[in-house]
């Protein structure tokens, strides 16, 4: 996998988990991650439903990676986290893993207003 350039991870910002977790990985710099919050405008090639139920990367070459191989996509970037990639990408661990993040995903906290604007 192509580890050059930054990836664009469209992650939950209504979310305090995902944007805990995000923000960690954000503070290495825009060289290796930029964020995106999948609530705003998406590109036409991610869809706001699938975004929201599972991370989305887009890898410098242009595709997108979902789910748990997201996660692995962003570690093998972050110094001090590839362990946690190389460690989780094969499949017998990778997969179950996959199932239980989007099995437990739509359970995670949303907040309901944001900046002071609260939906109808």
């Amino acid at each position: 996998m192509d580890t050059t350039g930054p990836l664009i991870a469209y992650y939950d910002a209504l979310c305090p988990i995902c944007r805990m977790e995000m923000g960690r990985y954000a503070r290495h710099g825009a060289h290796i991650i930029q964020l995106h919050d999948c609530n705003g405008e998406l590109p036409d090639d991610v869809d706001r439903d699938a975004a929201l139920a599972a991370l989305h990367v887009r890898l410098p070459d242009g595709r997108v990676e979902t789910g748990w191989k997201a996660f692995i996509a962003i570690w093998e970037r972050i110094p001090g986290w590839r362990w946690l990639a190389l460690l989780t990408r094969p499949a017998p661990i990778r997969i179950p893993l996959d199932v239980l993040y989007r099995w437990l995903a739509p359970y995670r906290p949303r907040q309901k207003c944001r900046d002071g604007v609260c939906g109808v």
